[in-house]
């Protein structure tokens, strides 16, 4: 017969071991899934200590995360009801101050994430209306403990947490706390860290750090740079570095007590690696041989130098030094760096010893040339002007009257004598290289903030003086005998001879012009050429020069002179050979010997232009009637033109970005679009390309360097995207343009510099405003500028007139 125990055992098998998987099931949803407050992923309770509550006091009301409200009614430790995640951040804040009576309360360590329980948050309530001055105190085990501020306030201290002295301070008052009285049974000794310094708000950083041991366990830091060092004891115990010197851990040991002290952080910025020595032992007494040692840290000094010219096969023999020293032959433009480091926090001196013989009389500047070195230094620069624009006279605010001082004017200070505000103005340099303006549409004296013509004769000395100064000034010069009417938008040239030429331009009644004056700077008297009795025209015959051709009043026609001191005009707006009404010209003329020749273009008002193909010259290619356009002379005695002005067949305003050749008797279209209003190519700054081209664009400034290359500034057109004032130079070199310097950007601010003293200053980083109208010559030591409408350092609106005048450093 078969035993019936083994069924029995089976079940009783099934049930005692579900109730055993029920069982580890049941264990591990409590330890896994319910962790409690303050296991190592939360939730975390936030909490500190509330003092100077006045007692009886009532109405403090705390909040974390602007959620959480918790009513305080006295002095004490503190808890929210809503313990949070790991991670989380808490901020602790005070949501309704004490009322009865009122207080002043302030938080402090109230933020964070939350990685364990918080305790630490500290709220200090005041009666005072100054700042507050609060800490932490730990370690506390005896009864006694009394503080002091600045020797009096004395706040007697019961447990450990926050604290605060019932008397507040002022901004920039000194504090001090220092231990009055020392906790007993048991005895204590308490330390002060972060005790004294300069309120400028509450203070809350203050730790008085209590222990029963009576050694001192600390020593020395030496080669300390960088910030972030921290010790760290076995017992817990950390103490921040801030600087070399003696340092102690703020809990005393007791006698017998074993220390290892360790660098828990080395510091950063800059990096060291510190080492330390007679760390550990056992603490029979004071303990202060404790070494930390930091190794010196070195720093390299250098920079750029830019703008240096340097001919091909040759050097410059310059030579910079640091610190009287260390002396650095410079090769050309690019980085440098000397090769001696300078200790952490030492000293920086850069100059330049030997000025380079590449470019004589154009001395080079330091700038960023001395400090201390507490990283790498890189910003040094070696500014030797080529490519700089540098400004040199007038102010840097627009809309300036003129300023004429009474004679004798004192020229061994600055000389603040100079022309008001202007566009349009005609201009020449002399064969001294000196400038000349007669000003146009302009500010001046009695006229304050409003346009005028005056008509007045400028002269500007010192282009030959590479570093300007004081020798370096404006004089109005007051014409004997007859003079031009004022007027703007005329055109000038300088003959082989030196006379300065003026022809057209508009009055001030809008009448347009077509009279002819010359003027003789040694004897400053005017002479005013024979011209036709009629405003219209006198075309002659095309090709042929004749005493009684002449061109027709016009404003803002383009002109140059060529070497032989012929003078070239082009176009503009006014008058035909015979229609009473103005409008836009594309006539060709030169004038030569004492008559003018009609040599290419229409004798009529309106022509549309004739573009042909690109870069090849034909009989019949020419560009249409424009006004505002520019032009130079290249140096095979070539005609160029770009650019400019028209109005659409609905009268609206078109812009040219076009650029052409008049050589050998036909017009070549060399670049730009043949259509209007088109939008700038810049590529990269300072790198040629056939597909790079400036906007359309019309009253921009021109010049051609020694190379006869022609450079082009600002105007009004277009940049990239869309239009406004203009401030970028570009250099057509070898058929193709180069964007040189300058904003990508319309309607920029100037950057000035410095203003000019016992010298100017060229940098790197100066550009004019954005303009247009301005007046520009070719003079020794580069390309002058001067004025215009647009934008100064400072206006926003970019209508304004300028009378600053600019030079520009072109490499040779």
């Amino acid at each position: 017969m078969k035993p019936i125990i083994k069924p029995f055992s089976l079940a009783m098998l099934v049930l005692m071991t579900s109730a055993l998987l029920v069982g580890c099931n049941l264990r591990r949803s409590g330890s896994g899934s319910n962790p409690g407050p303050g296991s190592s992923t939360g939730p975390f309770t936030i909490g500190g200590t509330v003092s100077g509550l006045t007692s009886g006091s009532n109405g403090l009301v705390l909040q974390d995360n602007a959620t959480d409200s918790l009513t305080i009614s006295g002095n004490g430790p503190f808890t929210f009801k809503t313990a949070i995640v790991s991670g989380l951040t808490y901020n602790v804040s005070i949501s309704t101050p004490p009322s009865s009576p009122p207080q002043t309360c302030t938080v402090v360590n109230g933020n964070g994430k939350a990685s364990s329980n918080v305790t630490t948050v500290q709220v200090a309530c005041s009666t005072g209306t100054g700042n507050i001055i609060a800490g932490q105190v730990t370690g506390l085990l005896g009864s006694g403990l009394v503080l002091q501020n600045n020797g009096v306030d004395n706040l007697p201290v019961i447990a450990n947490g926050g604290f605060n002295f019932a008397t507040t301070i002022a901004n920039g008052a000194m504090y001090k706390v220092t231990v009055q009285s020392q906790p007993t049974n048991p005895s204590q000794t308490c330390t002060v860290a972060n005790g004294s310094g300069t309120a400028s708000g509450n203070v809350g950083t203050i730790v008085v750090t209590c222990s029963s041991g009576t050694l001192i366990l600390g020593g020395s830091v030496s080669g300390l740079a960088g910030a972030g060092l921290v010790l760290g004891n076995t017992n817990g115990d950390t103490r921040a570095i801030s600087g070399n010197g003696s340092f102690q851990f703020a809990i005393l040991l007791v006698s017998g007590t074993t220390y290892n002290v360790t660098i828990k952080s080395q510091p950063t910025g800059p990096a060291q690696i510190c080492t330390i020595a007679n760390n550990t032992g056992t603490a029979t007494a004071d303990v202060t041989n404790i070494q930390i040692v930091c190794p010196a840290v070195f720093h390299t000094v250098g920079g750029q130098v830019v703008g240096l010219y340097l001919p091909v096969g040759q050097t410059s023999n310059m030579v910079i030094q640091n610190n009287g020293g260390d002396n650095l032959p410079i090769t050309g433009d690019g980085a440098f760096t000397f090769v001696t480091q300078i200790a952490n926090g030492g000293a920086y001196d850069v100059s330049i010893f030997v000025q380079p013989n590449s470019q004589l009389g154009q001395d080079c500047t330091t700038w960023g040339w001395n400090g201390n070195a507490l990283s790498n230094v890189t910003d040094v620069t070696i500014d030797c002007g080529h490519n700089d624009w540098t400004w040199m006279d007038g102010p840097n605010t627009s809309n300036q009257d003129e300023h004429v001082s009474t004679p004798p004017v004192d020229h061994t200070k600055r000389d603040t004598d100079a022309p008001g505000g202007s566009k349009y103005s005609a201009s020449w340099t002399d064969s001294n290289g000196n400038l000349w303006l007669f000003t146009g549409s302009s500010h001046a004296v009695g006229a304050a903030n409003v346009q005028a013509f005056f008509g007045e004769m400028w002269k500007y000395v010192g282009t030959q003086d590479y570093d300007g100064g004081f020798d370096s000034y404006w004089t109005l010069v007051p014409p004997v005998g007859s003079v031009p009417i004022a007027r703007w938008g005329a055109v000038s040239w300088t003959d082989a001879g030196g006379n300065l030429w003026l022809f057209g331009g508009q009055d001030a009644f809008g009448n347009f012009l077509n009279d002819l004056w010359s003027y003789n700077p040694s004897n400053n008297t005017w002479t005013a050429a024979p011209r036709g009795s009629t405003v219209n025209g006198v075309y002659g015959t095309k090709g042929t020069a004749g005493p009684n051709n002449f061109p027709g009043g016009r404003w803002g026609a383009a002109a140059k002179n060529d070497a032989a001191g012929n003078a070239w005009l082009f176009g503009g707006y006014g008058y035909d050979a015979t229609s009473a009404t103005a409008g836009l010209l594309n006539d060709l003329w030169k004038y030569s010997g004492g008559q003018w020749t009609w040599v290419s273009g229409s004798n009529s008002t309106g022509p549309s232009g004739v573009y042909g193909q690109l870069g090849t010259p034909a009989p019949l290619n020419v560009p249409g009637g424009r006004q505002a356009s520019v032009s130079w002379i290249d140096n095979s005695g070539n005609f160029w033109l770009f650019g400019g002005y028209d109005l659409s067949p609905t009268n609206q305003p078109n812009a040219f970005n076009d650029l052409w050749e008049f050589s050998g008797g036909q017009w070549t279209w060399v670049s730009g679009a043949n259509s209007v209003n088109q939008t700038a190519t810049f590529g990269t700054q300072g790198v040629a390309a056939a597909t790079n081209v400036p906007g359309a664009r019309w009253s921009a400034a021109t010049w051609s360097d020694s190379n006869g290359n022609l450079w082009l500034f600002g105007g009004f057109g277009y940049d990239a995207t869309g239009n406004g004032t203009l401030g970028d130079l570009w250099e057509f070199k070898g058929g193709q343009w180069i964007w040189v310097k300058g904003p990508s950007s319309v309607s920029q601010a100037a950057v000035y510099g410095i203003q000019a003293n016992l010298r100017v200053w060229p940098h790197v980083i100066n550009y004019p405003g954005t303009r247009w109208g301005a007046t520009y010559w070719t003079a020794p030591n580069g390309f002058w500028m001067f004025g215009g409408e647009g934008f100064d350092s400072v206006s926003g609106v970019g209508d304004s007139l300028l009378s600053d005048l600019w030079r520009y450093l072109p490499f040779p």
